[in-house]
């Protein structure tokens, strides 16, 4: 099994970066197509970045200005029971870093680099959204 890493700094405190990420009607400003549902333990966000192609993730834990910890339970192909973990952190100042985590694929999935360059964009946006702030 494989896990998708990436990691990006950005110019804000984390608890702006924690409600770009948190915050529903916040997140549909930045995120890729349409926003809907909550981010609540056990609650359910389901993404549509465009037509046709739909995720919904259960947030499982919830740490303010810390952590977020979902499990991915509708998608395409082999989406569903992925781990997703967001974990922040202030390595200086007024920055905050941001680390994610996507886990539980196989190796051989035609689907990982595809996601793997989606994490990578979604990571930017967050960025281009909470440094506009």
């Amino acid at each position: 099994m494989k896990t998708l890493h990436h990691a990006i700094k950005i110019a804000a405190p984390c608890a702006a970066v924690y409600r770009a990420l948190t915050t529903p009607e916040e997140m549909a400003v930045w995120h890729k197509g349409q926003v809907e549902g909550d981010i609540a333990p056990g609650r359910i966000l389901t993404l549509t970045p465009k037509p046709g192609l739909r995720f919904g993730w259960r947030t499982d834990q919830l740490e303010p200005d810390r952590l977020i910890a979902q499990t991915c339970v509708e998608g395409p192909g082999n989406s569903r029971d992925k781990t997703l973990t967001l974990t922040l952190s202030e390595p200086a100042p007024g920055v905050t870093q941001v680390t994610l985590a996507d886990g539980e694929w196989q190796e051989d999935d035609p689907h990982l680099p595809f996601c793997n360059s989606y994490w990578g964009a979604v990571l930017y946006r967050l960025k281009i959204h909470a440094e506009k702030k």
